[in-house]
């Protein structure tokens, strides 16, 4: 009889460790390297969809300027133009909508063009799709047109700020802000939204750059675009900082209360500070302490006043700065006060739409509270000053010669006859 005996298999201890040992040296590795690849695959299709994204937010509010303000606005014009009675007043002129809206239209086109060829790159996108050649091809055209939309941007804001003035057109944007499809948006601040857009640009690029591994077939194409893009933004860089310091400028005067001028689009905010106002020139005299405002063009004095949430700015006076001069004091000259300037302007007045009346010189006393401060704002202040006297000198120039040319001319032809 035979008895069958169980079969025992021997287990390897060995062979589990073995095949760990396999595993962490080659599978782990392959599919961390798949991972890897689908993290910076995703990251890089996250930056795209951004970049859509912005772009489609910022077509729908050149369209909204465009649907709200800018058709309405041209559409009144036509029809207020053959109203020869003048029973109903346009909103605005044809001229001023150019001065307004300046080159918008070539900026709507463009950016439309721009979401289309984004949108037809992302429907066929991959891992290792490519896009920098879409990038490409935007910055000549945005060179162009924001370089001409920045340069009209004063002109746009301080045409905005007048027109505010002008019944008809303060009716009709007041009337269009209440449409609930702005969301809160206005007519100013769809203007003021392209000034920002090469930044946008730059910024987005740069990160899908960074984004982007020396592997992938794109890597050349978006380094170079980062490269455009930064470059283009640096080009225009001045431009947008001073288009900036328009709204600041438009913004001070849309706080200031009883000032008795406009705005200019040559105006800039050059310095701003609280300095002490001394009415004369002796240690006894009642010091006040002052809001300064330092613009291109003259100095604005104010007090801040709170009313409810809003900051108002009661204005207290302004020197034109133009032939104005300026010099520090000595304690011996102000009764023992330190850190004071005095700025003797030769003209004094109001400047109610660009204009100006000339009174007696003036002499303005203020107080800095410390030697630092007092040179810094007189070192501000002549730069203004010489800038003004240059720009004068030439004026005066040009209008000599216009006279002389003229004059020759005239001789010339009466002498013929």
């Amino acid at each position: 009889m035979s008895i069958s005996m169980p079969i025992q298999c021997d287990h390897n201890p060995y062979a589990d460790e073995q095949f760990d040992i396999i595993d962490s040296l080659d599978y782990d590795d392959v599919d961390a390297g798949l991972i890897d690849h689908e993290l910076v695959h995703r990251q890089r299709e996250a930056l795209v969809h951004q970049l859509h994204a912005s772009e489609q937010a910022y077509l729908e509010s050149l369209n909204l300027l465009n649907k709200i303000f800018l058709q309405p606005i041209r559409k009144s014009s036509k029809q207020s133009s053959f109203n020869f009675l003048g029973v109903k007043k346009m909103i605005c002129t044809e001229r001023e909508i150019r001065w307004l809206f300046g080159n918008f239209d070539d900026i709507l086109k463009i950016h439309t063009e721009i979401l289309t060829s984004l949108e037809e790159r992302l429907s066929i996108w991959g891992p290792t799709q490519i896009v920098s050649d879409v990038f490409q091809a935007w910055f000549p055209l945005l060179k162009k047109v924001y370089t001409t939309y920045l340069d009209n941007y004063d002109v746009s804001v301080t045409t905005y700020e007048r027109l505010t003035r002008y019944q008809p057109f303060k009716k009709f944007v007041d009337s269009a802000h209440k449409d609930p499809v702005l969301k809160g948006a206005t007519l100013l601040s769809l203007l003021q939204i392209p000034a920002g857009c090469v930044s946008r640009h730059a910024q987005l690029i740069a990160k899908l750059a960074d984004a982007t591994s020396p592997m992938h077939p794109d890597y050349g194409g978006l380094a170079k675009s980062k490269q455009q893009a930064i470059a283009l933004f640096d080009e225009i860089r001045i431009k947008v900082e001073d288009a900036d310091n328009v709204d600041q400028v438009l913004m001070i005067q849309q706080a200031l209360v009883g000032a008795p001028f406009g705005v200019k689009s040559q105006r800039r905010l050059v310095l701003q500070g609280q300095l002490f106002h001394t009415p004369a020139v002796n240690a006894k005299s009642a010091k006040e302490v002052r809001t300064y405002l330092l613009f291109s063009d003259m100095l604005v004095f104010v007090r801040p006043k709170q009313e409810g949430k809003k900051t108002l700015l009661q204005y207290k006076g302004h020197i034109i700065l133009d032939r104005a001069r300026i010099r520090p004091l000595s304690p011996e000259e102000t009764g023992g006060l330190q850190h004071c300037l005095e700025i003797t302007s030769s003209f004094q007045g109001v400047d109610t739409f660009n204009s100006t009346y000339v009174g007696s010189p003036t002499v303005h006393v203020m107080q800095a509270q410390t030697a630092e401060e007092q040179q810094h704002w007189l070192n501000q202040l002549d730069f203004v000053i010489t800038k003004l006297d240059r720009e004068a000198a030439a004026a005066t120039k040009c209008r000599f010669l216009f006279v002389y040319t003229h004059r020759s001319r005239f001789g010339t032809k009466k002498h013929l006859r």
